[in-house]
């Protein structure tokens, strides 16, 4: 492998990356909001929310250690004083808090906002939505996940953004202006917060009494000092720049796939000046790159995601150094963050090519590859101006977004296909829990004549699900603008200023709203064993077949392995099986875009899982294809976990019959090599070849677990000797020993390719 290495600033910065965590800061957050909230309880959501977010970062302790290459410190706090969301008040801020949506406590805030609206046919749909996430029929995450307008604030700069704001209040009044107030509030407070970067760098420059290390700490106080109200005049000054703008949004909402963008594009203006002018070394913008990626790293576990490559506005290929930089510093850093996705076109450079198969081969899922034809593509059909779907960036996983315009709540809300089925075959019972859902209709199993009326009704039910969901969700929306708003974020999106309005509410440009899936593969997987054994074959009834589900095949192991064995499965290669995931996901794609949210925009697909295949397949009982309740579900459009046989190649014809350019909120394909494998060059080329042909048959995304089984038994029966192991997911790469075990099992469970 071409090796690299770290320098010795980098290293240095990498021995210390455990010692900066602060857990006073964990609670602090919520004392200062709640405290705010209580003393400023006439002022508006959104007054309180800027005062206590500018109170917060005025009282929070900054430092500046001696061996640092660029101010500020990412981490995980609590949030659940300011958005509906159940955390843990104490963890260890270098792991990864447990935390899950309240939704609950957002229906309580609906009725109470809109007590008009307290009908029992409402009670019903919003019990219904939340009997759904507490049974693994749906899932919610509402915060986050947007790529906010960092390339708007580092080229503007702080000042200019208030005199734009201060000149839209002039020409408002009530609500609208106490908005802009609200966002004129926060800027001021980041501000003061950047100065106090800078005045902690000067004085750590006092107190050591290296010289290399009193010159850095002194350009970083000068960098603060300048960014505090101005625009980025350097490559430092922008890089910066990110890490405290993005420091900031994560301390104003919880990071739920926080992400920054095409970094790339945005830093390589300034590395060019800066080269040209011979203020910067391609060394030394490596270090700073290197340096942004241990500040990111910080916030374990927060689908941060960095997009590099593709082309420009006008579709012209956009590669350059920087995308080069951040590839070497993913291969140099080995963190779970930032996750970096690489977006791909047939004349992709070779030096970028290089570069990213070697990342891979190193382990950890990093990049993901993006086919750009087909992501812009979907996002201009959604109705994206085509020069801004051109320049898509990726959100958390895989999500498609436009930077800095665009708000589409891309993990809003998921809902499981398996589950539909499980309910089915059972009469409105989930085996898991015991609660009983609303269904479409009411079915004698054994009165189905034939497998394409059974699958009819699979169609009604599910479409009866996804109608109650996104029914419930759109009255959920309401609540957030009013009551749990993100000034800070707002005033970097474009659009919130000029419509003096929330990024929740009709601030932004793009403001869509988004279901994704899960259980796709066991569902077709099901459904071809219910065609065969049930109707074609009459080796069962449909009722036996719930029978032995309900038993989770105890008393059954026979029917169990034959069910698993015997029977076609997706991801083969064999029509048969595909045809339904076909059939499936156009059907869903026609029940979705016709959904309309409060905001007058479209619903968009999404076909991916994050790691909501554990989360879902633990409130998931037995299935038709043979998996046993509480395993977890397949991973995204991937088959199920070893039951693809025939290789990569068979996987991604699969996963081709269906257009990927229905999922304009993204799709995953998750495939596993082992690491002796790609040791061989040939085989690596194979590799690349690979990927070329699942793009050529419109394949959108595509990432590489390359990691061997026994490693990862290993690692789960001695996690304290893997603490830095990380494995791909579903869209995002994390350290395996945080792990949900469910999830790990999953992982472990996935077909690994030795060979062609």
């Amino acid at each position: 492998m071409n090796h690299i290495e770290m320098s010795p600033r980098i290293s240095k910065l990498y021995e210390h990356f455990y010692d900066r965590y602060d857990r006073d800061m964990i609670s602090e957050r919520n004392s200062v909001y709640e405290r705010i909230k209580e003393s400023y309880a006439d002022e508006s959501a959104a007054m309180q929310h800027a005062l206590a977010f500018s109170a917060f970062l005025g009282n929070k302790r900054v430092t500046v250690e001696e061996y640092d290459l660029l101010a500020g410190h990412i981490q995980h706090v609590d949030f659940s004083a300011s958005i509906p969301v159940i955390m843990e008040h104490d963890f260890d801020p270098a792991g990864r808090p447990a935390n899950r949506f309240d939704v609950k406590r957002e229906e309580e805030q609906f009725f109470a906002d809109h007590p008009n609206e307290d009908t029992r046919s409402i009670r019903e749909l919003l019990d219904y939505f939340y009997q759904s996430t507490e049974c693994g029929l749906g899932k919610r995450w509402a915060s986050g996940h947007v790529i906010a307008g960092y390339n708007r604030v580092i080229r503007e700069g702080l000042l200019a953004m208030e005199r734009r704001i201060e000149k839209e209040m002039a020409g408002r009044q009530g609500e609208k202006k106490d908005y802009l107030g609200a966002l004129l509030r926060v800027l001021h407070g980041a501000e003061n917060y950047i100065l106090r970067y800078a005045f902690a760098a000067y004085r750590r420059s006092e107190e050591t009494e290296d010289s290399q290390m009193q010159r850095t700490l002194r350009a970083i106080g000068d960098a603060c000092l300048h960014i505090s109200r101005y625009p980025a005049e350097s490559f430092f000054e922008a890089v910066q720049m990110i890490v405290l703008l993005h420091e900031m949004l994560t301390l104003e909402t919880h990071s739920g796939s926080m992400s920054l963008g095409r970094i790339d594009q945005l830093l390589y203006p300034y590395y060019v000046q800066d080269l040209e002018k011979g203020k910067l070394t391609k060394e030394e913008a490596a270090e700073y790159i290197d340096a942004l990626w241990l500040k990111i790293a910080g916030l374990v576990y927060g689908f941060q995601n960095v997009t590099i490559g593709g082309c420009d506005e006008k579709g012209k290929p956009a590669y350059n150094d920087i995308t080069i930089l951040c590839l070497q510093a993913s291969r140099k850093i080995g963190k779970d963050q930032p996750l970096l996705s690489l977006r791909c076109r047939p004349d992709m450079p070779a030096a970028v090519w290089e570069e990213a198969l070697l990342l891979v081969k190193k382990g950890g899922g990093f990049p993901a590859f993006f086919n750009d034809d087909v992501i812009i593509s979907a996002k201009h059909s959604l109705g994206v101006k085509m020069q801004d779907a051109m320049n898509y960036g990726l959100v958390g996983c895989v999500e498609p977004s436009i930077g800095g315009k665009e708000f589409s709540n891309t993990e809003e809300l998921r809902i499981n296909w398996a589950k539909v089925l499980e309910l089915m075959l059972h009469q409105g019972k989930c085996t898991v829990t015991g609660c009983r859902f609303a269904m479409a209709r009411k079915e004698e199993l054994d009165d189905v004549k034939d497998f394409e009326e059974f699958f009819k009704w699979y169609l009604e039910e599910l479409e009866f699900a996804v109608q109650r969901c996104i029914k419930a969700t759109n009255l959920l929306d309401r609540n957030y603008a009013k009551n749990w708003p993100c000034p800070f974020l707002s005033a970097t999106v474009e659009g919130c200023i000029e419509n003096a309005a929330d990024v929740a509410a009709e601030g932004p440009v793009y403001r869509y709203s988004t279901i994704n899936c899960c259980g796709m593969a066991d569902t077709v997987d099901s459904l071809t064993v219910i065609r065969k054994a049930v109707f074609e074959e009459k080796l069962l009834k449909l009722s036996e077949l719930s029978a032995m589900l309900s038993a989770d095949f105890q008393g059954y192991e026979i029917w169990q392995k034959r069910f698993e064995i015997q029977y076609p499965k997706y991801g083969n290669n064999l029509l048969e099986a595909d045809v339904y995931m076909k059939k499936l996901v156009k059907a869903f794609e026609r029940m979705v875009r016709g959904q309309k949210n409060e905001k007058g925009f479209s619903y968009q697909l999404g076909l991916y899982t994050v790691e909501d295949q554990g989360h879902l397949g633990k409130f998931t009982g037995a299935l038709p294809s043979g998996r046993r309740k509480g395993v977890s579900l397949a991973n995204a459009v991937s088959p199920c976990q070893g039951m693809d046989v025939e290789g990569p190649t068979a996987v991604i014809n699969s996963v081709t019959e269906f257009s990927h350019r229905c999922a304009a909120n993204g799709l995953v394909l998750d495939l596993k090599f082992t690491p002796t494998f790609l040791e061989k060059e040939k085989h690596t080329a194979m590799l690349k070849e690979l990927i070329g042909v699942y793009f050529e048959k419109g394949g959108m995304e595509v990432q590489f677990n390359v990691v061997d089984r026994q490693t990862l038994l290993d690692a789960k029966e001695h996690p304290e000797q893997y603490r830095n192991l990380v494995v791909r997911v579903s869209g995002f790469s994390a350290y395996f020993v945080l792990l949900d075990p469910v999830l790990q099992d999953e992982i472990i469970k996935r077909t690994e390719y030795g060979r062609f």
